[in-house]
């Protein structure tokens, strides 16, 4: 691996680093791509796949990090405890997002605001630290920054049910009782997807019509007209 290479990494760059061997051709691509599936994971909070996939993928990763230090530190996440891994450039902005969760629980709102802001800087992606953020600084009345995060929250992942809920809350507050309304909808749309599928990109499966729509007001003139041309048939065609 080359030094820019390790330069992105150890800056926890990951999807660039990803896109530069992509572009080029040359590079460790497997370990790269096993190693942003893992940061997409913990960014859903996801973390025993996450931990799973680090652990059959052990090899693999060998070739950009330390897997046992990698496991280590997801197995530490998924208990929260995320003290030891605040500067770790792969899950750092997982380890400030919890602090900062932490740090609002304890009272501290503005000091729970610099920790979510903290996790953004270091995993621009990170929509769980951007809609944090957002509901922080909503709460200190800080609506332009609020919406702000919103924003950012979104445009990384529109199938987070949560950026819906703090969208609505905003709206409450601008008196955009319309958007309020939406945004609380979608919220409730996005909350029927499987959190393991509350992925960016990711769209609700079709879900199959049972009888109850089958026969349904709206279809029962098709069904009505398709009786009539039976019958039709049975008297006139045989």
């Amino acid at each position: 691996m080359d030094d820019d290479l390790k330069q992105l990494l150890a800056a926890g760059r990951v999807e660039e680093a990803l896109a530069r061997v992509q572009l080029t051709g040359a590079g460790p691509r497997a370990a790269l791509e096993v190693l942003a599936e893992i940061r997409l994971l913990l960014r859903a909070r996801l973390y025993d796949k996450a931990l799973e996939l680090a652990r059959e993928k052990k090899q693999v990763l060998a070739d950009v990090t330390d897997p046992d230090e990698l496991e280590r530190a997801l197995a530490d996440l998924a208990a929260e405890r995320f003290e030891p891994w605040l500067e770790d450039p792969i899950v750092g902005a997982e380890a400030w997002l919890q602090k900062g969760l932490l740090t609002v629980a304890e009272g501290d709102l503005k000091g729970g605001r610099e920790a979510f802001a903290e996790a953004t800087r270091r995993d621009r992606a990170h929509w769980r630290a951007w809609t944090n953020l957002g509901n922080a600084e909503l709460e200190l009345g800080n609506l332009e920054e609020a919406e702000k995060a919103y924003a950012e929250a979104k445009k990384r992942n529109e199938n987070y049910p949560e950026v819906y809920q703090g969208l609505a809350a905003l709206a409450k507050k601008q008196g955009k009782i319309d958007q309020m309304v939406k945004n609380l909808k979608l919220a409730q749309k996005k909350r029927m997807i499987p959190r393991d599928e509350q992925l960016p990109g990711a769209v609700m499966p079709v879900r199959r019509a049972g009888l109850g729509g089958l026969f349904s007001w709206r279809n029962r003139w098709i069904i009505w007209i398709a009786l009539i041309l039976l019958a039709y048939w049975w008297v006139h065609g045989r």
